[in-house]
């Protein structure tokens, strides 16, 4: 048992090591200080960007890098991985193959049968049916202008699933259901 609840040297996070919803090859993730990792997934606080993490706690972030690069040859995938920080010190908690979008799904394909991580048949295979169908899914366009949403916008969050969704906002789950 490792506890990332010790002060501020500690911490919990979550990281894929590329981008879930572009499949760009960037370290991507949230971070918690002096959080243990149910924290992180319970939304009780807002997580920090692993950037953050970086300049915090740069001798555990480097550690957490390499450890990056070591998963991603060893699996020869995208890996979703949960870690904690005790006292500076790195601990793995587990990692798995990363769920991503339809669109990341090609890119990471394409990207790791370049890198020589996968041969490009392997790259192929790894494409699904449903991948193909989801990329005709109704989604917010990434080239939209924020700056001329931002006076429209009544609230943020974090996205759970890719795609994007029309509707009444709404705030029980009775009301939701109904």
């Amino acid at each position: 048992m490792v506890f990332g609840n010790t002060g501020e040297n500690s911490g919990t996070g979550v990281c894929f090591t590329r981008d879930p919803s572009t499949g760009e090859k960037t370290f991507y993730g949230d971070f918690l200080i002096n959080a243990q990792g149910e924290d992180v997934v319970a939304s009780i606080r807002t997580p920090m960007h692993l950037t953050e993490m970086a300049k915090r706690m740069p001798r555990v972030y480097k550690q957490l890098e390499k450890v990056r690069a070591i998963l991603e040859k060893h699996y020869r995938d995208m890996q979703d991985t949960e870690f904690t920080a005790q006292e500076g010190t790195l601990y793995m908690l587990q990692t798995r193959t990363g769920k991503r979008t339809p669109a990341a799904a090609f890119r990471m394909a394409v990207d790791m049968a370049k890198e020589g991580l996968v041969s490009k048949e392997e790259g192929v295979m790894r494409i699904k049916r449903e991948d193909i169908e989801r990329l005709f899914y109704p989604v917010i366009d990434p080239n939209v202008d924020k700056r001329s949403l931002e006076s429209k916008r009544l609230a943020g969050g974090i996205n759970a699933v890719p795609g994007a969704a029309v509707g009444k906002v709404v705030f029980a789950a009775d009301t939701a259901e109904e």
